[in-house]
């Protein structure tokens, strides 16, 4: 019969053969290490779970934030009646240009006064029915006819140094003598006049009397009276 070989838990380790010659000089024996080598092949590093509905950061600012409207804080009629007023006012300046552009020269008035201040509330009124104003202290040397619609003397009636109004409507009288109807209209502004201050206006060629302040409406009723025609009104632009 053969031999059973006895189990591996049963039999005895065989010592090496350099453990059986160090034993027999009495030293141990340093035990071999074999060198320690990691590979890592397809690491798969797992990343923190986020939540795609969070914001990325708290500090930072979304650009969307950004772009978005403010509120509206007005008042929506009246922001639609100010640019129907600017579409109006536009039309009106468009409308004047154009007018302008293919419109005669002004008509001139010609105002005599020694004071320009004294006369520019009645100069304002004319320029604002689309006169063109002059403003001079004596009537011009010009060969007639007078370019003048009409001649307004606001000097004083009465002055110390002799001379006064009556004697500028003379002047205005000999400088425009004209045959036929081209004579400019003479007007006498003044505050009061007496019945003999009347008469004298009247020798010296005067074609109205405009009495009292100077008004809108009165200058517009003598020009009505008189068939001249005003240019522009302010009132209607």
């Amino acid at each position: 019969m053969s031999k059973q070989r006895p189990s591996g838990g049963d039999s005895e380790k065989k010592p090496a053969r350099g453990a059986d010659k160090a034993a027999s000089k009495g030293e141990a024996a340093a035990p071999e290490v074999a060198p320690f080598v990691l590979t890592l092949r397809d690491v798969q590093v797992p990343l923190p779970a986020t939540d795609r509905a969070d914001p990325l950061d708290s500090g930072l600012v979304s650009s969307d934030a950004e772009l978005q409207p403010e509120p509206y804080l007005g008042d929506p009629d009246a922001d639609r009646a100010a640019q129907r007023d600017a579409r109006r006012a536009q039309v009106r300046r468009d409308r004047q240009r154009d007018t302008a552009s293919d419109a005669p020269p002004a008509p001139e008035m010609l105002v005599l006064s020694s004071d320009e201040a004294a006369c520019g509330e009645l100069c304002a009124l004319l320029r604002a029915f689309g006169f063109a104003v002059q403003v001079m202290p004596e009537a011009p040397a010009l060969p007639a006819p007078w370019p003048f619609v009409a001649v307004f003397v606001t000097a004083p009636i009465h002055t110390a140094e002799g001379g006064d109004a009556f004697d500028l409507c003379n002047q205005v009288r000999e400088s425009s003598r004209l045959p036929g109807d081209g004579k400019p209209l003479l007007v006498l502004a003044t505050m009061q006049l007496s019945a003999t201050d009347r008469v004298r206006a009247g020798l010296a060629g005067c074609h109205e009397i405009l009495l009292g302040p100077v008004t809108r409406g009165s200058v517009a009723q003598l020009f009505d009276v008189r068939a001249i025609a005003l240019p522009s009104d302010a009132r209607r632009s």
